[in-house]
């Protein structure tokens, strides 16, 4: 049973307990030396930890996504924790249990049921054919509901993609009632299918990392290739909806540069990529404030991302 949460850590602390490995990074010192710099998490958060001594042959030992027994020492380094590491054991299936290292918000379930609310007002029978051929998939809706929304900015944690697919879900609403010339289904629908190659494009368990798939193609273009797989199933499927809803998949990231191979040219599109980031950047900065607080911080650190510090408003 795990005693021990990075949470709780504190200067000081003797550590002795299970974590997931998420960094193993050999690195040379100024005297030619090699040092081992990790990260482990746990369902609270991450943690630094470095080792000095026995370096090489400890990196061989274990890999990232590898579950594994730590001992060793917190200290703080540039204001942070950092656990000082004598030892790295890797576990076998068995030794830990699970859901004292994945982070699973207990309203998993009520943004699915939210967002398949919001998916049945569909009207249009093609659309509703397609988005109920996926949401009547057991298999797929269980690696959805599993599945985190990014590696690390915005809903990073298991059922993070569902919750993201819901609130941008609810943002639409609003968008159609101030925007009546939208047209409501596509972008209902561009919402589910917009991010659809996530769930190949990144490992969901232990450890949230891209697959080789992902690493070779992306979730823009595995979606787009999902979706159509799904559209060829339905009989007259209208050739117009189709290239709308590819448009979708392939242009929310709204600019070439940040890996859209298009542009978004329709209305839908451009309110699609623009609900998306407005979720995303909403998600990641009040985690940002949560954790920066938790520090005692009331400025958070310089985030390379966004370019910026974060303030929390706290006196």
């Amino acid at each position: 049973m795990k005693n021990q949460y990075v949470n709780t850590l504190q200067e000081g602390d003797i550590v002795n307990d299970v974590f997931v490995a998420t960094r193993n990074d050999l690195r040379t010192k100024q005297d030619g030396g090699k040092f081992l710099g990790m990260v482990f998490k746990d369902r609270t958060g991450e943690v630094g930890g470095i080792m000095w001594n026995n370096a090489v042959q400890t990196s061989k030992r274990f890999e990232v996504g590898d579950v594994v027994s730590v001992r060793g020492r917190v200290s703080v380094y540039q204001g942070r924790n950092q656990v000082v590491v004598d030892q790295v054991v890797p576990l076998r299936e068995g030794e830990y249990d699970t859901e004292d290292l994945v982070f699973t918000p207990e309203d998993t379930r009520e943004h699915l049921d939210g967002f398949r609310e919001i998916l049945d007002t569909i009207e249009e029978p093609h659309i509703r054919q397609l988005v109920d051929k996926f949401m009547a998939d057991a298999d797929f809706v269980s690696r959805f509901t599993h599945a985190a929304a990014a590696k690390k900015w915005h809903h990073e944690h298991r059922g993070g993609l569902v919750r993201h697919c819901y609130e941008m879900a609810r943002i639409a609403q609003t968008m159609c009632e101030l925007y009546p010339a939208l047209d409501r289904d596509v972008l209902l629908a561009g919402i589910l299918l917009h991010d659809l190659g996530k769930l190949s494009e990144m490992t969901h368990d232990l450890h949230v990392d891209y697959t080789t798939e992902g690493k070779l193609i992306g979730h823009l273009q595995i979606g787009a290739d999902m979706a159509i797989e799904k559209m060829n199933t339905i009989e007259g499927f209208p050739e117009k909806i189709r290239v709308q809803l590819l448009h979708l998949i392939l242009s929310h990231h709204g600019e070439l540069q940040f890996g859209s191979p298009v542009v978004p040219k329709t209305l839908e599109a451009i309110v699609l990529h623009h609900i998306d980031n407005l979720d995303a950047q909403a998600a990641a900065i009040s985690r940002i404030v949560e954790e920066t607080r938790e520090r005692g911080q009331k400025w958070s650190d310089y985030l390379p991302l966004i370019e910026r510090v974060i303030w929390t408003k706290d006196d």
